[in-house]
């Protein structure tokens, strides 16, 4: 326990910066309720509301729900975090975790009410975003604020951990009480009890902090003088804007597609899970804090080799026939990519956000680190829409059939002859076709960060030429 828990031990970060777990635990909590309400909601469309439509019908619904999540998020994040620097973060966390006690409830009764329709959820999942916005910047300047300069990458590899423990352990819960219950719609006050932990905790444990007139506020010539004569900066936001169209492709499609290439069902993926959340949840922060040793920019390279090597895997997994035994190589090579990818995220992530993070003074690195994620936000968004334009450019329409009940046609008056005819959405491309353009979107990002990504500075001897350097970005 003591070399585990110790300065030089996997978790001694927490004893280093006791704040930091503190901070953690909050952001499981909404990350927890976040990733569970994302998976439910993307099987209760699959195999509820949408139950009949084709993959691709029902991927550009469920991207047009994460759609409104993801584009009131990237068009308040700015704001959010520079108005976070300006009246305190602790306020922003509040207001966030607040407003998310209440949605989750609303999804339930508006789904309860609205049977078989899809849109109330909408203009919910943006009030969500809304929130979401509110929260991860101020978060993320809580945790760089807890620790010194050298030990930024630590702290981001913090918030990295406590976003990936959430996003393991929410939906394999979400997903066994989805089952449980009888119907996903009643996981969503479920949902809103994390929410409600996460504030009681926010209110407990982040001391209230003075406001400091001298931070900015949401002036976008600030943004400007924050991005001049940091000419990596703004190569970074670019390729991070850029990966995240690969990241938003998967999410409304890998769950649809598990279900038809392996015949995996909502029944069956707690079982599956739990052993690689697991894996998750002991490697993150240790994996998280090489960037410290290793360097931050080896590290981004690293990780996007990782990512495309797993994106390969899995878009290869389609040309092997379906099956459904857990054993065949089809499945093992889609595992061995998931992977990939996973060590990708956490090894990338806080490398990414700690150069980040030092190319900026502390009184800026909300603002930083918000403009970060709102180029996260933009890719985002643009793979979201990209999925849901594929309900009107990658289907078709058929009339077919409509399926009688064996008893009807056992009277002799019914045959499959003389059945109504409906209509049928029907595949124009497999959904795999966008494993590979997302195996594409990694490669040419792993490009850049070869070409464009170095170690940085320290923000002192960087400070005069910013001041003076005009905004550019070279070699583009």
């Amino acid at each position: 326990m003591k070399r585990l828990l110790g300065k030089s031990g996997p978790l001694g970060v927490f004893f280093e910066f006791p704040m930091l777990l503190k901070l953690g635990l909050i952001c499981t909590c909404a990350e927890m309720a976040w990733a569970t309400l994302l998976i439910v909601m993307e099987f209760y469309f699959k195999d509820e509301l949408l139950r009949n439509e084709s993959s691709q019908f029902i991927a550009s619904k469920v991207a047009f729900a994460f759609l409104a999540f993801a584009g009131a998020e990237t068009l308040f994040k700015y704001p959010m975090g520079a108005l976070a620097d300006k009246y305190g973060a602790r306020r922003f966390v509040i207001l966030a975790l607040s407003i998310c006690c209440v949605t989750p409830f609303l999804m339930w009764g508006l789904g309860s009410y609205f049977k078989g329709q899809w849109w109330p959820f909408i203009p919910l999942r943006a009030v969500d975003g809304f929130a979401a916005a509110a929260l991860w910047p101020a978060m993320s300047a809580l945790m760089s604020r807890a620790v010194p300069r050298e030990a930024k990458a630590a702290a981001m590899s913090v918030f990295n951990a406590a976003y990936m423990v959430g996003l393991a352990i929410g939906p394999m819960t979400g997903l066994y009480l989805g089952h449980r219950f009888g119907s996903n719609l009643f996981v969503f006050p479920f949902c809103a009890g994390l929410m409600a932990i996460g504030l009681f905790l926010a209110l407990k444990k982040i001391p209230r902090t003075i406001r400091e007139p001298a931070m900015h506020g949401e002036d976008l010539k600030e943004e400007r003088a924050l991005l001049r004569g940091r000419p990596m900066l703004v190569k970074m936001m670019g390729l991070y804007a850029l990966s995240q169209v690969g990241v938003g492709i998967l999410a409304p499609t890998i769950p649809i597609y598990i279900g038809t290439q392996f015949g995996l069902q909502q029944a069956d993926l707690p079982r599956l899970i739990a052993l690689p959340a697991l894996l998750v949840v002991l490697i993150a922060v240790p994996l998280g804090r090489l960037p410290d040793t290793l360097g931050r920019a080896r590290c981004v390279w690293i990780s996007y080799i990782l990512a495309a090597l797993g994106m390969v895997c899995i878009a290869l997994t389609s040309n092997y026939p379906t099956t459904t035994n857990l054993l065949s190589f089809q499945v093992g090579l889609f595992g061995f990519g998931m992977l990939a990818m996973i060590v990708s995220y956490i090894l990338g992530t806080p490398a990414w956000l700690g150069l980040t993070s030092l190319q900026v003074d502390d009184k800026k690195q909300a603002q930083a680190l918000s403009l970060m994620q709102t180029a996260q936000g933009v890719g985002v968004v643009f793979a979201f829409a990209l999925v849901a334009s594929a309900g009107h450019l990658m289907t078709t329409v058929a009339k077919v059939r409509a399926r009688i009940p064996v008893p009807h046609l056992s009277h002799g008056r019914f045959s499959m002859q003389n059945a109504p005819l409906v209509d049928k959405t029907l595949d124009v491309l497999p959904l795999h076709i966008w494993f590979w353009v997302a195996a594409g979107v990694f490669v040419a990002c792993l490009i850049g960060t070869l070409l464009f990504v170095r170690e940085t500075e320290h923000q002192e001897t960087i400070a005069d030429a910013a001041a003076e350097m005009p905004l550019e970005i070279k070699g583009i």
